[in-house]
């Protein structure tokens, strides 16, 4: 008895990403000058680029200007994103915050209530198993895998700056004065310079963490992996309620988004780029005279294809006018045969009487 090997192949689990946002004014702040967003299923069906995309952008430029400037960063983001002409992904988030950056110093150019403001933006893509960042000022976008935690992205302020070169510690970055000032963020002037990372590879169970200053200069990265270890709603809700109370003294935003695998196909409308050849068409289900294609059968013989024969100058000056063309076998000479014969037959037969009466006639002046 012998075991027959099933032949069946079990296509791999897809990875997706689930998120959810929190975000608060804080003890201090009188406005959230925080904005966080991401795309929805239903968004990135239509996309080019494709995957999903979150963005937090942190604010700054005055009373009404932060406001603004985070959000036009959001928003701006976003849309340049999901109306992206390239499936390069990390091609279309650069594009996304240079467009961002030109749009919030445009604003700020032409409103004198909005000069100077500014923000910070992080963006994270995912799609098909990897992931993309871009990234401008010093929120910040964490990932926690295998019980470790990882900073992905790099502050641009004076004080990290100075981390990297060697003049300050960890520790004496953390209570420097100058701390807050950023060497780099979106709005401030007409280009800037894009930090964008990937592709990197994900893994069922990967947590990233997007977040701003709020929450990353109370809560520190050993607290923040052991919150990553909750259901990510739960860790949401933990990473506000320790940042107000470490008194919150700015406004707080985060994003917890976890990867997971499903059985479930991936969109149809999300598999389709700009090279993806499509299925052939029965040309027969476009023909306005078919419109009912369950009680109308066309023989195969007799379909349109997508092939047609050359047709030359001499078969068209043959054929005379397309209404008069004879059908295979060339009935009309055969009825025209016909009734030249017919014709011949009736003039044989006047004929003949005609000549019978001229001899009767002469027979019968003859007798008198």
């Amino acid at each position: 008895m012998s075991e027959q090997a099933s032949s069946e192949v079990v296509p791999p689990r897809r990875l997706v990403v689930r998120a959810v946002l929190r975000t608060d004014v804080g003890l201090v702040r009188s406005e959230n000058q925080d904005f966080g967003a991401y795309t929805t299923p239903q968004e990135e069906q239509v996309s080019h680029p494709g995957g999903r995309l979150l963005i937090v952008a942190d604010g700054m430029g005055g009373h009404r200007g932060g406001a603004t400037a985070s959000k036009l960063a959001a928003e701006t983001v976003k849309a340049q994103y999901l109306g992206s002409e390239t499936t390069d992904i990390g091609a279309a988030l650069r594009d996304s915050l240079a467009r961002a950056n030109a749009r919030i110093f445009s604003e700020a150019q032409s409103n004198p209530d909005l000069r100077g403001m500014g923000t910070t933006t992080s963006a994270l893509a995912v799609r098909n198993g990897q992931g993309w960042l871009a990234h401008v000022g010093d929120s910040r976008i964490y990932r926690v895998r295998n019980d470790a935690i990882e900073q992905l992205t790099d502050d641009h302020s004076l004080v990290a700056t100075m981390v990297r070169e060697g003049l300050l510690t960890s520790q004496e970055a953390e209570v420097h004065p100058r701390r807050n000032v950023l060497q780099r963020s979106m709005g401030v002037s007409e280009d800037v310079e894009i930090d964008v990372r990937g592709p990197f590879d994900l893994q069922e169970d990967d947590t990233f963490i997007l977040c701003s200053d709020g929450l990353h200069g109370v809560v520190k990265e050993a607290e923040m992996l052991e919150i990553a270890r909750l259901s990510i709603e739960e860790a949401a809700d933990e990473f506000l309620k320790r940042a107000l109370a470490r008194g919150a003294p700015d406004n707080v935003t985060v994003i917890v988004a976890r990867v997971e695998a499903t059985d479930e196909p991936e969109p149809v409308a999300a598999k389709f780029d700009e090279t993806q050849p499509l299925d052939p068409v029965e040309p027969s289900q476009f023909d306005e005279t078919v419109k009912d294609t369950d009680k109308i059968h066309i023989p195969p013989d007799q379909r349109v294809t997508d092939k047609i024969p050359a047709i030359t100058d001499d078969e068209i000056a043959r054929s005379g006018p397309a209404s008069a063309a004879p059908a295979p076998g060339r009935p009309i000479l055969k009825w025209m045969l016909v009734g030249a014969l017919a014709l011949g037959a009736a003039g044989a037969w006047f004929y003949w009487n005609h000549q019978q009466d001229t001899s009767n006639e002469s027979r019968s002046s003859s007798s008198r």
